[in-house]
């Protein structure tokens, strides 16, 4: 049955980033054409005639969208939407729709978790039992390595959106300090929030402002004991930046779940030798929850478009 106004042609570019996931509820809506993944070359011939583009890592540039005259909606499988060209899109009439807060709890649980490791460092600590030091203690309990209690230490979140304030709210469960920083925060206020820091979270988007925002001087700022994990997106850390702290001893530790590069290259392979670093393969949206509300808000995206396009006579 072909494409009709009511269940218009919608082209999923990347479905299989979303893991093992029922799409059912998009074909409700649409004539759903989903791809595993798609080349950069590929994306032209495959949105040809769609009116919807879904898209959760693959960038459509203004010079692509021009080509695309059906292009109506474009869904980002992603709360963020720096895969896109948006001047383009309101130049060219299109609308654009997020997936929201679906991944809350998911980047929440999984941004304490990190914390927690990097705190408390469990992993030593099952290493030390798998070597048989605790078997072959005198002594009932090992302390080394130590640990300090997150108790009183202070926590600070930029990009205290909804995810930032729900690790907040952690945080204060835990008897921390908890201090928040947005885009409007002042540059006095950034600095004095990290040198203060004993844990830095990060989960602000990537704009340009953004962009190398935990670069070598803020990193100076940071205390030697201060803790860093950023489940935002890579580019607000100056990698190359945070190696050598950590590897010099300027910052105790840190947890990235997302790189600049995704998935990496070869890249990846010194950042594995460094000290106190943990890395985890951007993990933190993908609960199965977290999964099925994505496809949901999609779907209703879907379901908006299609009604509207139906009411109008498009």
């Amino acid at each position: 049955m072909p494409p009709t106004p009511a269940r218009p042609r919608a082209v999923f570019l990347d479905a299989l980033s979303l893991g093992p996931v029922d799409l059912s509820p998009l074909e409700s809506w649409a004539e759903l054409e989903a791809w595993p993944v798609t080349a950069p070359e590929q994306r032209l011939e495959r949105l040809v005639g769609a009116a919807i583009a879904i898209t959760n890592k693959i960038p459509l540039d203004g010079a692509l969208l021009h080509q695309l005259p059906d292009l109506r909606l474009i869904c980002t499988a992603s709360t963020g939407t720096d895969q896109l060209d948006l001047g383009a899109c309101r130049e060219l009439g299109i609308a654009v729709r997020n997936a929201g807060a679906y991944s809350r709890a998911s980047v929440v649980q999984v941004t304490w978790a990190l914390i927690l490791e990097l705190a408390t460092r469990i992993q030593a600590r099952r290493d030390r039992v798998r070597c048989g030091d605790w078997q072959h203690s005198p002594v009932f309990a090992l302390v080394e390595p130590e640990f300090d209690e997150l108790q009183g230490q202070r926590l600070v979140v930029v990009g205290a959106g909804d995810i930032g304030r729900g690790v907040l709210a952690i945080g204060a469960a835990f008897g921390m300090e908890t201090v928040g920083l947005t885009s409007r925060s002042s540059a006095a206020e950034v600095e004095a929030a990290l040198r203060s820091a004993d844990v830095v979270s990060l989960h602000a988007p990537l704009t340009a402002a953004s962009a190398g925002l935990i670069n070598a001087e803020r990193l100076g700022w940071l205390k030697p004991t201060a803790l860093l994990v950023n489940l935002g997106r890579g580019g607000l850390v100056d990698t190359g930046a945070l190696v050598e702290a950590l590897r010099q001893g300027r910052l105790a530790g840190a947890a990235l779940d997302v790189l600049s590069q995704e998935p990496p290259g070869p890249e990846l392979e010194p950042l594995l030798q460094v000290p106190n670093l943990i890395l985890t393969p951007h993990m933190g949206w993908t609960s199965r929850q977290a999964r099925g509300r994505l496809v949901q808000t999609l779907a209703a995206h879907l379901q908006d478009y299609a009604r509207s396009s139906a009411g109008a006579g498009v």
